[in-house]
């Protein structure tokens, strides 16, 4: 499950995501992307954004 929560702590989405079944000694890797763009500066093309990106590989495992 991803959720998202604002900077009170709000939750704004939860979203489950499916894997598929897990055997024991199985795994699976995922890659969590999170792109997020600055405001314009005053005067800039409206259309302007500047990207920052932050990237999370981790691997999952089953529960023991």
């Amino acid at each position: 499950m991803i959720s998202v929560r604002n900077e009170r702590g709000e939750e704004v989405t939860r979203q489950v995501v499916g894997v598929g079944a897990l055997q024991p000694g199985e795994e699976r890797t995922f890659t969590f992307a999170v792109e997020v763009f600055a405001p314009p500066e005053p005067g800039a093309d409206s259309n302007a954004r500047r990207p920052v990106d932050a990237a999370s590989t981790s691997p999952i495992r089953p529960r023991t």
